[in-house]
């Protein structure tokens, strides 16, 4: 049975760097449709951009075996651009900043409680930003050029994901 896959890029465009995930998939999605061999071997995969967050996001992933999300991340000393692969299950249960925020493993937890097809796999691409706060739209310098990087990454993913 073929593994049906979910590349979800979230992020606000609005938040300039915040808008990473939503714009590897975009130009992603662009490079499949003009180059059909570009993720040769991989035939059941979507490509999703959103900004929504929470709960809301269930409604996305209903349906598909694995789901990859490309989003950004803050750190204490942030090198805009770094990647970093983790798995679903590093992610912890962090209660989100408003009781109507939920975090995506609780998500994914309500999904089944709920009997919905979720994901049985998650991977997470997330690339560390200096700034998610400031309003503006575009991506800064460092973050442009680590988009190739990041479509790297995630065809090593999909052809990871694709064998095992």
């Amino acid at each position: 049975m073929p593994n049906k896959i979910l590349v979800l890029g979230l992020g606000n465009e609005l938040y300039g760097d915040d808008g990473v995930g939503i714009h590897v998939v975009r130009r992603l999605s662009q490079k499949v449709k003009g180059n059909k061999s570009f993720l040769e071997g991989h035939r059941d995969i979507d490509f999703l951009e959103c900004s929504l967050t929470g709960l809301a996001l269930l409604d996305v992933i209903v349906g598909y075996d694995t789901l990859v999300i490309i989003d950004t991340i803050k750190s204490t000393m942030p090198e805009p651009g770094k990647i970093c692969l983790l798995d679903g299950s590093e992610l912890r249960y962090i209660p989100g900043p408003s009781p109507h925020y939920v975090s995506i493993p609780q998500m994914i937890e309500m999904g089944r409680q709920l009997g919905l097809k979720v994901p049985s796999q998650i991977k997470i691409i997330a690339v560390e930003a200096k700034d998610l706060y400031n309003l503006g739209e575009g991506l800064t310098p460092e973050m442009n050029k680590a988009i190739p990087r990041i479509i790297q990454e995630l065809r090593i993913l999909l052809t990871q994901l694709e064998r095992s």
